[in-house]
């Protein structure tokens, strides 16, 4: 019984891997590839790579990163 009480622990990937992966995807290598190869749920990969993707706007779009254009 006490199996079945027991919360499943998250995992906690490193940044170097998660960047590995975000690679993968931006080459063109197919979610369901990536996700089978490393036992990654293909949402958790779809979601680093919105996040990614929301980090850089901020980047782009914060005052030091504007008057660095102008």
């Amino acid at each position: 019984m006490d199996s079945q009480n027991k919360k499943k622990e998250r995992r906690c990937y490193e940044p170097d891997f998660i960047a590995q992966i975000l690679k993968m995807l931006v080459s063109g290598k197919k979610v369901s590839n990536i996700a089978e190869t490393f036992g990654i749920a293909e949402n958790l990969l779809y979601r680093w790579k919105t996040t990614s993707i929301m980090k850089t706007k901020v980047r782009a779009s914060s005052p030091i990163a504007i008057s660095n254009w102008l």
